[in-house]
C-alpha cells in the first residue's frame, strides 16, 4: 500500500515536472501574444468595414456571400496580426542580451570556479 503511495506523489508526477511547468508557460505566453495580434485584427478589421476603406463594404454587402467574405476578411487579419505579434513576443524575449555589457548566468559560473 505504501509503495503505490510513493510512486503516485505529486513530485514524481511527469506532468509537474519542471519541463512541463516550462511548457506550460510558453503556451500560455504564445496563447496570449496570438490573442492580442487577434484583438488587434479585429478593431483594425471592423474600422475598415466601418469606414469603407476601398468600398469593401460596399462590395461585399451588395454580394450574396457577404457573409464568406465577412469571414475570409477576418481570418486573414486574424493570420496576419496574431503571426506578427507572436513573432514579436518571442523576438522580444531575447532583447535583454543585445547589451554588450550584459553577463549572463555561463560567465557568472565560470567566475564561481
Amino acid at each position: 500500500m505504501t509503495s503505490s503511495d510513493d510512486r503516485n506523489s505529486p513530485q514524481d508526477d511527469p506532468r509537474n515536472s519542471k519541463a512541463a511547468r516550462e511548457g506550460r508557460l510558453i503556451i500560455k505566453f504564445l496563447i496570449e501574444h496570438t490573442a492580442y495580434g487577434g484583438f488587434g485584427a479585429l478593431v483594425f478589421g471592423c474600422l475598415v468595414l466601418f469606414f469603407d476603406v476601398g468600398g469593401i463594404y460596399s462590395l461585399a454587402m451588395a454580394s450574396r456571400d457577404a457573409p464568406i467574405f465577412i469571414f475570409l476578411l477576418f481570418f486573414g487579419l486574424f493570420i496576419t496580426f496574431g503571426g506578427i505579434s507572436m513573432g514579436m513576443g518571442i523576438m522580444g524575449l531575447g532583447s535583454f542580451s543585445d547589451d554588450d555589457r550584459y553577463r549572463d548566468e555561463r560567465t557568472r559560473q565560470r567566475d564561481d570556479d
